[in-house]
């Protein structure tokens, strides 16, 4: 009885040693590892919240702690990842310290907007608690679509580029550093996102329908994990998760917005 109490809070710790485990192995220069680490602490964290409303042992304890292994795991790690990719992968060595603290200021963007949005979640988790979606791109999708991208950089742009050439240099820090900074803000932004769906059945059609999705989702990315085209599935999955949710948002406020002007207008012609 008392291991079924603890175990959210095991996984959560288990999550969290993951986060610290791959900032190791980027110390390392084990990137690809470091990725792989990650992920797995984001479907861990996918587990814990929802398994303590399972079995009925959700406290504000589960809560703070599950934030704070987040913050390690999901914005941590990630900048601390992203420092050493730009960092290494780069030409520039003149005025070396100037150099050093850009790269570190722009890579921390992923551990302090993560942060913000942690720690806003936490103040309005009661509100957010009855709704079917997020305020802002969550933590553990934000380091998972910078894995994809890093994943796809090591995988894909590294093969067909020489390691020191200018082309992937100028890929690196003029593509890829602009997408991560983008994911880190969108973090902080009011877009809102869908929550994954519940991992029951019997939780309406639409609910049903999405689990189904995601499931497929997740055995199409293990078995391209075995195939090695991870990166790429990975990518192809975050990319469609963070572009459909930012569209549908402002189609949404669109026909929102357009409903307004109808009523402002039906009021001045007194109907």
């Amino acid at each position: 009885m008392k291991v079924k109490k603890y175990l959210p809070s095991i996984i959560t710790l288990a999550n969290l040693f993951l986060g610290f485990l791959s900032i190791l192995y980027i110390q390392k220069g084990n990137y690809s590892l470091a990725c792989h680490l990650i992920l797995i602490a984001a479907l861990l964290d996918s587990f814990d919240g929802k398994l303590a409303r399972k079995i009925g042992v959700v406290s504000s304890f589960g809560k703070e702690i599950d934030s704070l292994a987040d913050v390690v795991s999901f914005c941590l790690s990630p900048s601390f990842l992203v420092f050493n990719i730009l960092y290494n992968s780069s030409l520039i060595r003149d005025n070396a310290e100037f150099f050093f603290i850009y790269i570190a200021l722009i890579s921390s963007f992923p551990v302090l907007m993560g942060a913000i949005r942690l720690a806003r979640f936490n103040v309005e988790h009661d509100d957010e608690g009855a709704k079917s979606f997020y305020v802002g791109l969550p933590s553990p999708m934000s380091a998972i679509s910078i894995c994809s991208i890093i994943l796809l950089k090591l995988n894909l742009l590294n093969k067909l580029y020489d390691i020191n050439s200018d082309e992937l240099n100028f890929l690196t820090f003029n593509i890829i550093l602009p997408i991560i900074i983008l994911l880190s803000f969108l973090m902080i932004s009011k877009i809102q996102f869908s929550k994954f769906p519940l991992f029951s059945f019997s939780m309406g059609k639409i609910n049903s329908i999405r689990l189904i999705l995601m499931l497929i989702s997740i055995i199409v990315m293990i078995i391209s994990s075995f195939m090695n085209y991870l990166h790429i599935t990975l990518f192809l999955f975050s990319a469609y998760y963070i572009l459909s949710n930012i569209s549908f948002h402002f189609i949404n406020n669109s026909i929102r917005l357009n409903q307004l002007r109808e009523k402002i207008k039906n009021k001045r012609r007194g109907v």
